[in-house]
């Protein structure tokens, strides 16, 4: 349902990122330019085995090495652990390549290096576990004591009746589909300062998506307050889901830093990058669905299996939120889902932009795009038919859509690239594909509580100071905040400084993941930003002899409803305000938490087309055009929307047809940015963008999210495309040349098989 938009003055609006000229000219600082006085250089000696036992650790050498200022080894960790039963340095296997096993401070990197040279380890092999279907066998070796069958974390869950339900279906589908193990290629490397030097503070500077959760486990690690870690985050150079809670390298270059005395700096160096990085792992996705002879789909069943390495930090969460999906499209009457973490001898694995929701949208988008074949339907029929709508309630009874643009998403994206034109009527080798997606605007239910909070400093010239503690990963979410700011005061976003990237003064905030900055954020920011404005509306009504009721704040000025003639700006309401009688200066505060109750937690929508070549002598795929639709609500600032959807479908391309980190006996064997392949700017298609909005009630002015939403449709809209292009369906991630030849020539192959069979037929032999 259509909701009337609000008149606004602000909101709505294309405005510059307030960050881009530092940005653009350098003077942006990140936590790899922080240099401290006496500062170290760290340095972690790892194993080269994906499973063996210590025997003997000699670090004599090293800390004989002139510059060496300290040396920690696995009875220096001792009681500080990371994740669940994860020890920060091993005291007895080492579990993957890579695995870190004694940290080295120095005066500088190079002799850091060269000390983790003379650090002497014995070892002694053991089986190793590098296949994930060979971890669950009976005989398989168990890698931790409690995760038995190597099984570390499981969800499992039923809605409804899935077996009464798919026996009541005239077709029933099943698949199988894998995505590979991936890495999230931040433009920023890992890289940490640590100081703790005073005794019972630590500082640390480093790249994060949630400063809060940081602070806490690293606190919880030492044993110390959390008011006692001070996190300062700066600007990060990009997130993608990775950079959601602390890793090792954060305890080590700590550990170091106390047993130093001075502060150290630990940054990952090129091939390193690769396995300190908890990115995507292998996972496998089995699915069935059920449908009745006219296209209602009526149940769906999945269970998945995550490659979750040697270690659960807290990989947990990935199993709860795709769990959480199976219902989220489609108003299906029943559903089945089990979710396992397998532990294998790789470095623990998280996942890759898209949070897992958009790799297993790569399975059920093309499930789904198969189901509709064999009941004589497109995509786009099945969609329209099946699609979920306002009011819907997810199975779970925890969100109801209060607004939900999908089906117009769906409609207008299949107009705009000719749909009905083109689905089976392109020459060989040409494809077209649809994809659609549904992402949560916030979290609330996978924590106790989600919340954001804000403050709001209002200056006797008119500006202001927004205090958030939402970091910004280059997706502009801090000029989104001073933009909803500026509409309540009814000043300029320009007029706003945002302040970030410190604990110390930071208002809490959960983080920059689950795309709830925003929703939540945003909503916070709003709540302080309208507190400051009710501490002025007084003495502005008073200046202006009208009720309060009755103010209007813009442009700059502030002026009543029943008189717009009568104005008086903005800067002198604050002096006013300031220098009467009460003085008061003001300060707005404002948090929000979406109320579980009556699923508040809006939902965001979306449909891609994506036009695909395929070359048949190489198998080579080349995206020619993208047609992406966002119901994002409302669009704070449509440039940024815009961008966002541009970002996304590169991000959603470059897994889907590039990204890989082969892995062999354990090992990354392609840990180089040459050899790890993604797409070149040139090769980003051309894109049209249709911003849908739906104008949500609980978002900040009806704002969602658009953070990861767009990217759960790229993947399977173009893999549906080089299905359409080649006549088969290629089922395992990324589609690579090889892959996607293999396929295309086996299906030529049978192809050719059956036109001589029908020919013999004819023939009557």
């Amino acid at each position: 349902m259509a909701r009337p938009k609000e008149d606004l003055a602000v909101v709505g609006k294309n405005w510059a990122r307030l960050d881009g000229t530092d940005k653009v000219s350098g003077r942006s600082i990140f936590a790899d330019d922080v240099r401290l006085p006496g500062m170290l250089f760290g340095k972690v000696v790892r194993s080269p085995h994906p499973h063996a036992r210590i025997l003997n650790i000699d670090t004599s050498k090293a800390e004989a090495l002139p510059g060496v200022k300290a040396v920690v080894t696995p009875e220096d960790a001792k009681g500080i652990y990371i994740g669940i039963n994860q020890p920060l340095l091993p005291t007895g296997n080492v579990n993957h390549v890579g695995h870190e096993v004694v940290g080295i401070a120095a005066t500088s990197e190079r002799i850091a290096a060269k000390a983790a040279g003379l650090v002497e380890i014995e070892y002694e092999l053991l089986p190793d576990l590098t296949d994930l279907r060979d971890a669950i066998k009976p005989d398989a070796v168990q890698l931790h004591e409690k995760a038995k069958g190597n099984i570390g974390w499981e969800v499992a869950q039923d809605f409804g009746d899935p077996d009464a339900a798919f026996a009541a279906c005239d077709v029933i589908h099943e698949d199988e589909f894998i995505t590979n193990a991936t890495h999230n290629c931040y433009a920023e490397y890992h890289v940490c300062v640590s100081d703790f030097s005073k005794a019972g503070k630590l500082v640390v500077y480093t790249p994060t998506q949630s400063a809060i959760l940081f602070q806490k486990t690293i606190a919880a690690a030492f044993k110390m307050d959390e008011s006692d870690v001070r996190m300062l985050t700066l600007n990060t150079g990009g997130g993608f889901t990775g950079r959601t809670s602390a890793r090792p390298h954060h305890f080590i270059s700590a550990l170091l830093s106390r047993k130093a005395g001075r502060p150290v700096r630990l940054r990952a160096a090129g091939d390193e990058e690769f396995i300190m990085c908890r990115a995507g792992g292998e996972v496998v996705y089995k699915l069935k669905s059920g449908a009745t002879k006219d296209g209602v789909l009526k149940v769906l069943e999945v269970d998945l299996l995550f490659d979750t390495g040697a270690y659960i930090e807290s990989q947990m969460i990935v199993t709860t939120l795709t769990s959480k999906y199976l219902g989220a499209l489609y108003p299906i009457e029943a559903s089945r889902y089990r979710g396992r973490l397998i532990h294998t001898n790789h470095m623990p694995y998280y996942f890759h932009h898209g949070g897992g929701l958009a790799q297993f949208q790569f399975a059920l988008g093309q499930h789904m795009d198969e189901l509709a074949h064999k009941l004589g339907m497109d995509s786009v029929q099945f969609s329209l038919l099946n699609g979920v709508e306002e009011g819907y309630t997810t199975p779970d009874g925890t969100t109801t859509y209060h607004s939900c643009g999908l089906k117009e998403c769906i409609e207008k994206t299949a107009d705009l690239a000719g749909w009905k034109d083109k689905y089976g009527k392109l020459p060989k080798y040409k494809g077209i594909g649809l994809g659609i997606g549904a992402m949560a605007s916030g979290a609330k239910g996978l924590f106790k509580h989600d919340t954001s909070a804000a403050m709001i400093q209002v200056n006797t010239d008119g500006k202001a100071s927004l205090f958030i503690g939402l970091p910004d990963m280059g997706q502009s979410s801090h000029t989104t905040m001073a933009i909803i700011a500026a509409e309540v005061l009814g000043i300029s976003p320009e007029d706003i400084r945002v302040v970030s990237g410190d604990t110390d003064t930071d208002p809490f905030d959960v983080g920059a993941f689950t795309q709830r900055g925003t929703f939540n954020t945003g909503n916070a920011t709003k709540n302080a930003a309208l507190d400051a404005r009710d501490q002025l509306s007084g003495r502005a009504a008073s200046l202006l002899e009208c009720e309060e009721a009755d103010l209007v704040w813009r442009h700059h000025q502030v002026y009543s409803k029943q008189n717009p003639d009568n104005k008086i700006a903005f800067r002198k309401v604050v002096d006013e305000t300031l220098n009467s009688m009460e003085g008061r200066f003001v300060m707005g505060r404002g948090y929000y938490n979406s109320p579980l109750k009556k699923g508040s937690m809006a939902f965001s929508f979306g449909a891609q087309i994506a036009e695909v070549t395929v070359d048949p002598g190489t198998g080579v795929v080349t995206v020619d055009k993208m047609t992406a639709s966002h119901d994002v609500g409302r669009a704070i600032n449509p440039r940024v929307v815009e961008g966002q959807i541009d970002g996304q479908i590169f991000s959603g391309m470059s897994q889907v047809l590039y990204e890989e980190t082969i892995m062999e006996d354990g090992q990354v064997m392609n840990p180089s940015r040459l050899d790890y392949k993604m797409p070149r700017a040139y090769e980003m298609p051309e894109v049209d963008h249709i911003i849908v909005e739906s104008i949500d009630p609980n978002g900040p002015f009806g704002a969602k999210e658009v953070g990861e939403g767009p990217i759960v449709c790229t993947m399977q809209a173009i893999a549906n495309a080089v299905a359409n292009a080649i006549g088969a369906r290629v089922h395992e991630m990324p589609l690579a040349p090889w892959r996607v030849l293999r396929v295309a020539n086996n299906a030529e192959q049978l192809a050719e098989q059956d036109a001589a069979s029908k020919r013999k037929a004819v023939a009557g032999e």
